[in-house]
């Protein structure tokens, strides 16, 4: 197969790639996924279609997109899934970090259900970023594709279904198992992991990093994002994201941030917080999604960095996300 052919459907994580796709003179039908997964409800058992309506009413809640622009575009997007067949090839092109191998995760197993002939979906996966490459260095990587075989399609389905399982438990033993074909798979799922409210104090990783970063001093939302990526082994929360956690922290019900961009500062709470003092989760009412599993004030299981695993604190265990929709 020719992968510079017209006929080739190329799917990668959003706009930056595509336009070094350009650059790069790759033919073809260019496809951007453009969903954070690791945030916001997936609940199990759902297809394509269906975790799309509850993707796209998420992202237009938090502010991410408009709501008929983001339910078009994605089902823009799921139409070209669903017609894979009528393409020679599709090449999926993903980086290590979380956001991608969650992406990964969905589109392989969306295609899986399409059942297409062997060989005809090939991956390219990469630690570095592939929108920062030239278009030299993406034109590269492209004769060094691989087959998508069939044990890699299990590992991808297997993947799924316990990213969007209602027990955590399942996340846990697919963040302790190496996935054949998915060489990244497992660090990124550990480290969904560490987004789980925290045994001592209540934050995610994220959090924690955020708050780390405005306990240095003033700085704008930037320099902020900036300094909070600066921890992480590999970047996967974009900048909104980032600005709208700021958002969560800022939170009257239980705030740990003050002030304005630029002259961002910890409550006194905050101090506490970060410093292990306080659990932020006795003031602050938690409703939020991690995959299948939505995490709620006195139902919510904590990560113990430490043990690395998942503990139930006192009176808390993890709601069940089967069957609910939104």
């Amino acid at each position: 197969m020719n992968p510079a052919s017209a006929a080739t459907l190329h799917v990668t994580n959003g706009d930056s790639v595509l336009y070094v796709f350009k650059k790069a003179g790759i033919l073809g039908t260019h496809l951007a996924w453009r969903d954070a997964l690791e945030e916001g409800p997936v609940p199990a058992g759902l297809t394509l279609e269906e975790t799309t309506a509850i993707r796209a009413r998420y992202l237009a809640e938090r502010g991410y997109a408009k709501p008929i622009k983001v339910i078009h575009d994605f089902q823009a997007r799921d139409g070209q899934i669903r017609n894979a067949r009528s393409f020679r090839e599709v090449v999926l092109w993903f980086e290590h970090d979380l956001y991608d191998q969650l992406q990964l995760l969905q589109v392989l197993t969306s295609l899986d259900d399409a059942k297409l002939e062997p060989g005809r979906v090939t991956l390219v996966q990469s630690d570095r970023y592939l929108g920062t490459m030239t278009a030299e260095e993406l034109s590269a990587l492209l004769p060094r594709r691989r087959i998508a075989t069939a044990a890699t399609f299990a590992s991808a389905r297997r993947g799924w279904e316990r990213f969007t399982s209602p027990t955590p438990a399942d996340l846990l033993a697919a963040a302790q198992e190496d996935a054949i074909g998915l060489p990244f798979l497992r660090a990124a799922l550990q480290r969904l992991c560490e987004e789980y409210p925290s045994k001592q104090d209540g934050l995610s990783r994220s959090q924690r990093q955020a708050l780390a970063a405005i306990a240095q001093g003033p700085a704008d939302d930037a320099e902020l994002y900036s300094r909070a990526q600066a921890h992480e082994e590999a970047c996967f929360q974009g900048d909104s994201a980032f600005y709208r956690m700021l958002d969560d922290l800022r939170d009257g019900r239980g705030a740990l941030i003050t002030g304005e961009q630029g002259r961002l500062e910890l409550t006194s709470l905050g101090r506490e917080v970060l410093a292990g003092d306080a659990d932020w989760l006795e003031t602050y009412p938690i409703d939020r999604w991690i995959g299948g599993v939505r995490l709620t004030q006195g139902q919510t299981v904590r990560w113990d960095d430490d043990a690395r695993r998942f503990v139930e604190t006192a009176g808390e265990g993890a709601d069940s996300a089967k069957g609910e929709r939104r």
